[in-house]
């Protein structure tokens, strides 16, 4: 019989198969057998009971004589054909001690290094030989039923067997094998009498079913029993019986083994895999999963066991099937026998209605943490690997694949099944499957690993299985494809015993239902499962006449769908169940009801995940027990729990797709509109948030981290029920753009967030779905219009970018940190600063309003370059380093999505496939590309450039093809242009060219072509060349050139527009080619203060960033560019990257990288500009001794501000005159060093009482240094008692010593000079009496540190410096580090000396170590990202 058509196949005059599907040669049984006692046996026996047994002769296919021994003699080695396996007596109560021993030795042969028992059915022995029944031992009380099943076994094998036949051979070869097995187990007696009773009931109905098999035998002739081997004859009914025995009882036992493997787990490796994120419920075990029906599905099923226990065969198997045709049932049986046999990992079964079900992310982590709890081995590898690093299971699924499964699997050398069900059903946008990508990558190296993946033929999973790596590694079985007879005698049977169970149950149903019945359901079925299952839960519904139900669904006419409108042909079939169920459903209903019983349907079919009727009941405002009953009503069209509390799911994704498809469900009364039922949802989810929310709702201690609440699941079980949840993770998902805008939601919004607002951000927090904030104020702010409601949301949003790291890692820091830290000005702080509960005192430092950018970033190093991926939802930056790092981003929140290590140093360019699969690093040097799969993880190809290209960098511009396979390079060799073309997936270079021309830096693609300007002769050309061949170069056009364009100077060219952005000396220019005209010609920028230009992919915005002036966005108009946004920055020098879609930008600055909104209300930037670039030190801070005052500046600034500080009020602003080197507070009086002269002032020198401020002429002493200066970089500080001033300059030439010199404040003087090594920070301890200095700072304090003593000598009056030993350390410790014991972690916690957590600090605030000062408890934060600097005072 054909495996995929089921259609019976003549018999082939081929011979049988060389090997069954055991491994084992099946050609030993054609020879024939020969049994005779022999005296002088080989084997030995324990006793004198088994002497003179019989032996068996056969001729194997070469004719040479083998050997197999008869049951019952002492455990050998038997060889059948070139295998060798263990045979095994049987004794049933062993009485002696050899036979205990010989017992105890085969349990342990069995047994694994992982605790468990070895798959038997992979070691047993396929014995075929023909044995009566008198040879067979007697001691066993299952050798008759293997003597019979050799018999039926050896007469099937004679002839030449055809499908079923084969089918049959293998399940009768392994059910011996599991026979062999349980003789093993039964060689030992338990102690757990309970073992004994089933036992001993397994043994019993061996013994039946042995009689029924030997009848049949007996009744028929040998050569004819073949006959009754068929999947509905006696003899396959009798296996299926047999099989269904052994499975019950391995089940049972293969529990118990797996019950002990778990107590064997260490609490320290529980807590380690618990650690792990896996997706709930995701394993064969949970949910209400439904097997195959006894005797269904027997062709399919026996095909993928025959799969499984085969390592011979491929190790992947794809069960493809449409909709309706049973794929997850069929999964469910594969898990349940695999799991029984022994032989399965682990289990994930997929589904869109669960949020970790359908994220691919969850899959390898929850299959991984299986593997590990299930094989000791394993877990003995993968524990070490995660505890250290547990953020491993959020990396790439490459990742994830490689380090969780694939490593741990190889070193343990573990043989097992993994099944993965509907893999259609998670969210995947790519072309090709992102799990099969990886599994087609991976699965050649662990091959005694088997995966069984199941799923929809959807083009992205037939595309996944076509990849060249997993084609050849995957057996495929349609299942759409079976021979509809076999399938609908399938579905008949599943009817025959549904209707027997049901009339087991009840009473009068007798004869029923009649045969036409069953033939009218079976029609009607169409080979779909679905209907079937469908059609039982509706006839089996509680409380109702099952005749009549039946009635009335067989009344209904055969399909209520129009003709031509359904999308897939089983459309027709399924929607006349739908109808015929709904209409029985809302006829018992008065008609005015019938809109809250869509209103109940409604919530369970567009319900971004499952809700329980008690929780839809909430939302919606019904009673629990109404709801109920409602949902009662279709509950055969349902998955419907008796608890209120288990979520409820349609029975099959086709019904969700029928009942909101108005040409498919044609009666009104049915018919779900989504965009009606959406608002009705939303607006359920609105008012329960504001009913209910409430501040810290889990009654979390204060300042700790969510990940330090060791019950923070169960708390939030407890407290935040299950439509609470729902309600604060998905009311964003109802609120649509074709939602009608009315008052009463808007409303609605603005008092939830106006009240709730916080609250609601806690609950995300404790659940770990912050980033579901983002999505839900982008989308009301997409849905709203301009109002007072609209500014609200803004704020919102700004308050959940700026602090989303906060939000995201500690629910309590939303009170201590975010709110204390969020700007004056804010909405949202002037709403809810009652609430805060600040652990610190922002003395100095907290912004008016909130900044230009959104969301900022920094990074350990500087960043090299930066692009947007085409879809605009990622951002990939690679930062210096070695090995060079590359970070993708998410667009909107700025966090990491996935980090790539490259062996190339250096990155010239990032370039994104036009889908956004792949990456491309193209390097500096050496001249290679690496290119990633941003799915996977993986690395797809490194180009090398050829010999005579490699002097090719580097690389200035690249490209993809539109296809996605090719990649073009521009790159300058001895001042040439040149074009290289490589292919991106193997690497392989095609063609490469000169271009003997000066050419702008840019390519492009233009359909299958390459194309790229050159400029000659006042006129800008266009050229192409092919990407697949080295064609000839054709001239595209050729265009003028404005006359002031300067090609050496800053420029960016548009290609499909043909626009040139150039600057001169006064202007920034954008200059349409085409038109001959000047789009932009702008009067407010400067040209020379231009540091970068871009233009948008699609032309619509053009942006520039000046030094000092900011960040100008022009948008298109009719005239040209008009000025669309402005957005305020201090940047020296960096990069300006538009978004393809135009709503966003980012800013690169050194190591910081901002990003900006285009869309963002001007009214939310803030007038203050704010210092991006990096720098080692922004400003500079000296604490008064008696930490009362302090004294600020930017450094090289002229300002000089004196805070009080415990009031955050400034004392006394002093305009200096000079560039501000240093400061020094202490008492009443203020010393500024500048350039080569000291300055002091009194307190008392501002007289405004409001606005205190003196300058240059208020000072009451100016002393002159009295040794000049180098004109280089100069690092100064003041002594606390303000006597002394010491400055360090870097001296000249390129030498890296410089001149130490100590100052007396009062007259200038030079007291004594050193040569000491350049530092990068110096600092007096606060007695003055030494001077510090560190070199080389680097995070942590590390640096050479050089120390000096102060020594004056009063009788000469002459001052020393005296060296401190390289030993010595500051008698104050390092002015960055807390001499009380507070710290400030890499990731931006401030703690106190008792570890508690004060502070959260969001990355514009954070800065490197040594621009941290303090004093006591105050903190100064001299290099963060924001307008001035900070200061805080710690709680003690």
């Amino acid at each position: 019989m054909d495996r995929l058509s089921g259609k019976k196949r003549e018999k082939s005059p081929e011979p049988s198969p060389k090997c069954n599907p055991l491994g084992t040669p099946t050609d030993v049984a054609a020879g024939p057998l020969r049994v005779r006692p022999r005296e002088d046996l080989d084997i030995v026996p324990d006793d004198e009971r088994s002497k003179k047994r019989p032996r068996i002769i056969f001729q194997d296919s070469s004719g040479e004589d083998k050997e197999l021994p008869v049951p019952g003699v002492s455990a050998s080695v038997v060889v059948v054909g070139d295998t060798e396996h263990r045979n095994d007596p049987i004794r049933e109560n062993p009485t002696d001690t050899g036979e205990r021993q010989e017992g105890g030795r085969l349990a342990e042969a069995s047994k694994v290094p992982d605790g468990g028992y070895k798959n038997t059915a992979l070691m047993a022995p396929a014995i075929l030989s023909d044995v009566p029944k008198e040879a067979a031992d007697e001691h066993s009380p299952l050798g008759p039923l293997k003597a019979v099943l050799r018999t039926i076994l050896r007469t099937i094998t004679a002839g030449h067997a055809n499908y079923q036949e084969t089918v049959a051979i293998g399940k009768i070869e392994y059910l011996l094998s599991r026979i062999v097995s349980l003789e093993e187990r039964f060689d030992s007696r338990p102690d757990d009498v309970e073992e004994l009773r089933r036992r001993g009931k397994l043994i019993r109905e061996f013994g039946r079913i042995e009689g029924q098999l030997r009848s049949l035998s007996d009744k028929s002739e040998l050569l004819q029993l073949a006959d009754h081997v068929q999947d509905d004859g006696e003899v396959f009914g009798f296996l299926e019986d047999l099989r269904e025995t052994i499975f019950n009882y391995q089940v049972v036992q293969q529990g118990e083994i797996d019950d002990q493997r778990r107590k064997l787990i260490k609490p320290a490796e529980a807590t380690t895999l618990n650690s792990v994120r896996c997706a709930l419920e995701a394993e064969y075990r949970h949910g209400d999963r439904k097997s195959c029906l006894k005797g269904t599905r027997g062709i399919v099923l026996d095909e993928i066991e025959l799969w499984a226990r085969d390592l011979d065969k491929s190790p992947v198997y794809w069960l493809n099937g449409l909709a309706g045709t049973g794929k997850s049932t069929i999964a469910q049986t594969i898990a349940e026998r695999v799991f029984a046999d022994g032989q399965l990992g682990a289990s994930f079964f997929c589904s869109r209605d669960f949020e970790d079900r359908r994220n691919l992310k969850f899959i390898f982590p929850t299959i991984a943490v299986q593997l590990a709890r299930n094989y000791p081995g394993f877990r003995s590898i993968f524990v070490p690997l995660v505890k250290p690093d547990p953020g491993i299971a959020h990396e790439s699924l490459y990742n994830q694949m490689d380090k969780l499964i694939v490593r741990p699997l190889k070193e343990s050398d573990i043989s097992t099944v993994i099944v993965i069900d509907a893999l259609d059903e998670c969210r995947d946008e790519e072309p090709a499957s992102a799990i099969l990508s990886v599994l087609g990558q991976f699965v050649s190296r662990i091959p005694k690993v088997k995966f069984f993946v199941t799923g929809r033929p959807e083009p992205r999973i037939r595309e996944g299985f076509r990849l060249p790596l997993l084609a050849e590694a995957t057996d495929v079985f349609i299942l759409h494809d079976v021979e509809p007879g076999l399938i609908n005698n399938d579905i008949r049977l599943f009817f025959k015993q549904s209707f027997l169970e049901l009339a087991r149950r009840q009473q009068e149903l007798d004869d029923w239902p009649t045969k036409e019945q069953l033939d009218l359901l079976c029609e009607r079925a169409a080979g779909l499962f679905a209907y079937a299952a469908a059609t039982i839960k509706f006839v089996d519904r509680r409380g109702n006449d099952p005749k009549k139900q039946l009635d009335c669904l067989l009344r209904s006419p055969k399909s209520s769908a129009r003709v031509g409108r359904t999308k897939l042909k089983e459309n027709t079939t399924l929607d006349s169940l739908y109808m015929s169920i709904l209409q029985e459903a809302f006829d018992d209903d008065d008609p005015e009801d019938d809109h809250e019983i869509r209103s109940v349907i409604s919530a369970v079919i567009l319900a971004a995940n499952p809700l329980s009727p008690s929780a839809i009941a909430t939302l919606l405002g019904f009673g629990a027990k109404e709801v109920f009953l409602r949902l009662s009503s279709v509950h055969s069209l349902l998955i419907l729990q008796e608890n209120a509390d288990s979520p409820v799911r349609p029975f099959h994704k086709s019904f969700p797709d029928f009942i909101v498809d108005q040409t498919r469900c044609i009666n009104q009364r049915f018919h779900i509109s989504s965009r009606n039922h959406h608002v009705e949802l939303l607006v359920g989810c609105l008012n329960l948030m504001n009913q209910t929310l409430e501040k810290n709702m889990c009654n979390l201690p204060d300042g700790v981290a969510n990940s330090e609440v060791p019950d923070l699941c169960e708390r939030t079980e407890r407290y935040i029920d299950s439509a609470l949840q729902y309600a604060c993770k998905s009311w964003h998902k109802h609120l649509g753009e074709h939602t009608v805008r009315t008052p009463e939601i808007t409303s609605t919004l603005h008092r939830f967030l106006e009240k709730k607002f916080l609250f609601w951000l806690e609950v995300l927090s404790v659940l770990g779905a912050t980033r579901g904030a983002v999505d839900a104020l982008e989308a009301a702010t997409k849905w709203l219009e301009a109002s007072p409601t609209l500014d609200l949301v803004n704020d919102c949003f700004r308050f959940m970018m700026g602090f989303f790291g906060i939000i995201s890692t500690s629910s309590a820091h939303i009170y201590h940190s975010a709110l204390p830290l969020c700007p004056r000005q804010s909405i949202v702080r002037t709403l809810y600063e009652p609430h805060a509960r600040p652990l610190t005192r922002i003395v100095h430092g907290l912004p008016n309003s909130w900044e230009s950018s959104i969301a900022t970033t920094t990074f350990p190093s500087l960043i090299d370059t930066a692009v947007w991926s085409p879809c605009s939802r990622f951002i990939a930056i690679s930062w210096s380093g070695f090995p060079t790092t590359i970070e993708v981003l998410d667009a909107v929140t700025l966090e990491r999505v996935t980090t790539l290590h490259s062996p190339v140093d250096g990155t010239a360019g990032l370039f994104f496939s036009p889908n956004t699969r792949l990456l491309t690093q193209c390097g500096r040097h050496p001249s290679k590309c690496i290119s990633w799969d941003l799915q996977t993880g993986g690395l797809v190809s490194a180009i090398t450039a050829k010999e005579s290209f490699r002097s090719f960098v580097p690389c200035f511009s690249a490209t993809y093809s539109a296809c996605g396979t090719m990649f073009a390079t521009f790159c300058h060799s001895n001042l040439t242009p040149t074009i290289s073309i490589y292919n991106v997936i193997s690497g392989t270079h095609i063609h490469s060219r000169s271009v003997d021309k000066q050419s702008l830096n840019e390519v492009w693609t233009h359909g299958e072509c390459l194309r790229f300007v050159t400029m000659e002769s006042g006129s800008i050309t266009t050229w192409e060349v092919g990407f697949a061949s080295p064609q000839t170069l054709t001239r595209v056009e050729s265009l003028p050139l404005p006359d002031d364009f300067d090609p050496s100077r800053e420029s960016r060219f548009h290609p499909t527009s043909s626009r040139l952005a150039f600057t001169t000396e006064g202007l920034v220019h954008v200059w349409d080619a085409r038109d001959s005209k000047f789009l932009l010609e702008s009067t407010g920028v400067k040209g020379n203060m231009v540091t970068s230009m871009s233009f948008s992919p699609d032309g619509r915005f053009f942006v520039c960033g000046t030094r000092g002036l900011g960040i100008h966005l022009w948008k298109e108009s009719l005239t040209g560019y008009t000025l669309h946004r402005k957005f305020t920055s201090n940047a020296r020098a960096f990069k300006i990257l538009v978004s393809p879609n135009g709503e966003s930008i980012i800013v690169l600055d050194g190591r910081a990288i901002q990003l900006l909104r285009t869309t963002d209300p001007i009214a939310s930037f803030s007038d203050v500009s704010t210092p991006t670039f990096w720098r080692k030190k922004t400003f500079i801070l000296g604490f008064s001794p008696d930490e009362v005052l302090a004294a600020a500046a930017r450094m090289k600034d002229e300002t000089v501000t004196v805070l009080d500080l415990n009031s955050g009020i400034p004392r006394l602003t002093i305009d200096t005159g000079m560039k501000v080197y240093a400061v020094g507070v202490a008492g009443s009086a203020v010393v500024v060093v500048g350039w080569g002269k000291i300055v002091t002032w009194n307190l008392s020198a501002g007289n405004d009482v409001l606005n205190p401020r003196a300058n240059v002429n208020d000072s009451v002493l100016t002393t002159t240094f009295d040794h000049p200066h180098s004109r280089s970089r100069l690092t100064t500080s003041v002594s606390p008692d303000l006597r002394r001033v010491i400055t360090v300059d870097s001296g000249e030439g390129p030498s890296n010593t410089g001149s130490l010199r100590l100052y007396d404040v009062l007259t200038g003087q030079c007291l004594a000079s050193v040569r000491i090594e350049s530092p990068s920070h110096s600092w007096f301890t606060l007695d003055g009496r030494e001077f510090w200095s560190v070199s080389n700072t680097h995070r942590h304090g590390c640096g050479r540190k050089d120390g000096r003593r102060i020594i004056e000598d009063s009788e000469s009056g002459i001052t020393r410096l005296e060296p401190l030993g390289s030993s010595s350390r500051p008698s104050d410790g390092l002015p960055w580090q807390s001499p009380h014991g507070y710290e400030v972690t890499d990731d931006g916690w401030v703690l106190s000396p008792n570890k508690k957590r004060l502070l959260l600090l969001p990355p514009s605030w954070r800065s490197d170590e040594e621009d941290r000062t303090w004093s006591g408890r105050f903190l100064a934060l001299l290099g963060c990202e924001l307008p001035e600097f900070v200061v805080l005072e710690l709680e003690e």
